[in-house]
């Protein structure tokens, strides 16, 4: 992704537009629910038509995932400066937490719609799937970063199996930090997220590095 202050006026208003339409989107589905939310009303919350917003998301559920583009930068920055001399999975982990980080704990714009995502889904049983759709994706998409950083091609397994590996202790410290902060507990993302990650290194049988 092209650094977000270097973008077009076209860019910058189809990144402001699919923020838009998340934002009435998850703004709909804290009031009223997903089932009880149609397109046409996200549509009219944003302001656009329902033809525009499937330019943006194939479905309703979909526009509840939006990407936060600083913090894709931030990962497409980290990814193509991985060293190939070092093991790929503390690389990957780092990319993961400086990701998280990022978010300041659910304090900057991108953090609060992280957050209420991941409250939404906990919630909400038909925005899972589209949840894991939406995070495969993006699993996919690091995992072609990295191969293209290692200079390799999609025989190699390592960067799918890495992502997997570390983006299960990613998801377990997001939902746990969507729990906490829903039953008014104070939570640290970036510390959950080391817990989760230091747990499953600790777990018997799991090697130490890839």
């Amino acid at each position: 992704m092209a650094a977000v202050d270097s973008l077009d006026l076209r860019e910058r208003r189809r990144l402001q537009t699919t923020r838009e339409i998340s934002d009435a989107a998850l703004g709909l589905f804290e009031s009223v629910g997903v089932d009880g939310t149609r397109i046409e009303d996200i549509a009219r919350e944003a302001g656009i038509s329902p033809r525009t917003f499937f330019r943006y998301f194939p479905t309703k559920e979909r526009a509840a995932f939006c990407s936060d583009p600083e913090v894709e930068q931030l990962v497409d920055g980290m990814a193509a400066t991985l060293d190939p001399g070092t093991p790929l999975l503390p690389q990957v982990e780092a990319i993961y937490a400086a990701a998280m980080a990022a978010y300041d704990n659910g304090r900057s714009p991108g953090g609060r719609r992280v957050l209420r995502m991941w409250r939404l889904v906990d919630r909400e049983p038909t925005l899972r799937a589209a949840g894991v759709a939406y995070e495969e994706e993006r699993a996919r998409a690091l995992a072609a970063r990295l191969r293209e950083a290692l200079g390799t091609d999609e025989r190699d397994l390592r960067p799918e199996l890495v992502v997997e590996v570390v983006g299960a202790s990613a998801r377990v410290a997001f939902r746990r930090w969507a729990v906490l902060h829903e039953a008014g507990r104070e939570a640290d993302l970036v510390t959950l997220y080391e817990e989760a990650r230091d747990l499953l290194r600790s777990l018997p049988g799991t090697p130490p590095g890839a």
